[in-house]
């Protein structure tokens, strides 16, 4: 009976989650890196267009496809695939349980998920471009949120603590881990032409989240840079220069000239209106943006990703 009624409560809370998220688009736009290092951009062209959410898109290596997140009721996600070259959308997982955050796997023949299976647990898995033969890659983790492959053997993974996220690292397939860093954000991306070295946001600062730096090979934590306020979201060009977006506008950090700070290269707000997460593909090409509705940009309430439920992190051995 106990077990009865705990699966109908979080099915509940489930509901309840997805209720509150945002209606999203996903928008792509060409973008030209002049040799004088401007920027210049293309009318955005948005993919999804439709009433719900669609977020947390990713390029194929080519940069063909953009794999992505769709909720088409209010029970579960899976994962789709737009196709560039004929502008269809193919649905790849078709599972009870939600599939969050799809990267292609270096050999393109599978992506890697986060999962949230029929426990709730939430976990690290690798599925086959066709959505079957599932191989869970962390047996003994079930709280990660997201995530971020930093070679073929090592994975950052933010993992659900209470209602805070800690960063850790993970060798596989032997699962033992370093713990990294306590209250992170959700973004989390390999450094272009880094030392196997990954960046992430910490967020004890509610002024500005810094976005730190950690390097697998020597150990040596950095700061980056002060995100402007509210923004936990960005990606790395290849040349070193990161993009965020706040209200409708696209900024951009040069490290190599950090005295110009956060300055403005694009403005998408009446053509995309307000976006938060950023994708690039491998040529420096393309940019996938994730954008409210016209409806949802206004909501001061609206929850800005999917549904995390918090719970205390089980500790494994070092």
């Amino acid at each position: 009976m106990k077990k009865q009624l705990l699966a109908a409560a979080m099915l509940l809370i489930t509901s309840a989650l997805c209720a509150q998220l945002p209606s999203t688009d996903i928008f792509l736009v060409n973008m030209n890196i002049a040799n004088d290092g401007k920027i210049y951009f293309s009318d955005p062209k948005n993919i999804t267009h439709r009433k719900g959410y669609d977020n947390q898109p990713s390029f194929s290596k080519d940069g063909s496809k953009v794999y992505f997140v769709a909720y088409h009721d209010t029970i579960q996600s899976d994962i789709y695939v737009y196709d560039s070259n004929d502008t269809s959308i193919t649905q790849l997982t078709n599972t009870p349980e939600s599939e969050f955050s799809p990267r292609i796997t270096a050999d393109e023949l599978a992506f890697t998920i986060i999962r949230v299976d029929a426990d709730k647990g939430q976990r690290y898995y690798k599925i086959l471009m066709d959505g079957t033969n599932e191989e869970q890659l962390l047996g003994n983790e079930d709280s990660a949120a997201y995530y971020c492959r930093i070679n073929d053997s090592t994975v950052a993974i933010a993992e659900l603590n209470n209602n805070q996220m800690d960063l850790n690292i993970y060798e596989l397939p032997g699962e033992q881990f370093i713990p990294l860093a306590k209250n992170v954000g959700r973004c989390i991306a390999v450094i272009p032409d880094g030392d196997n070295e990954i960046s992430y946001v910490e967020k004890a600062d509610t002024n500005g989240y810094m976005m730190m730096s950690f390097s697998l090979n020597s150990g040596l934590i950095g700061g980056v840079c002060q995100l402007p306020k509210g923004v936990e979201d960005y990606a790395w060009t290849a040349d070193g220069r990161i993009l965020c977006g706040t209200d409708g506008k696209l900024l951009m950090y040069d490290k190599s000239k950090p005295e110009t700070g956060w300055t403005e290269i694009a403005d998408f707000s009446k053509s995309i209106g307000d976006f938060y997460r950023i994708a690039i593909n491998n040529s420096n090409t393309q940019l996938a943006l994730v954008a409210y509705t016209k409806d949802d940009s206004q909501k001061s309430d609206v929850k800005k990703d999917e549904p995390k439920e918090g719970k205390k992190q089980k500790r494994k051995k070092d």
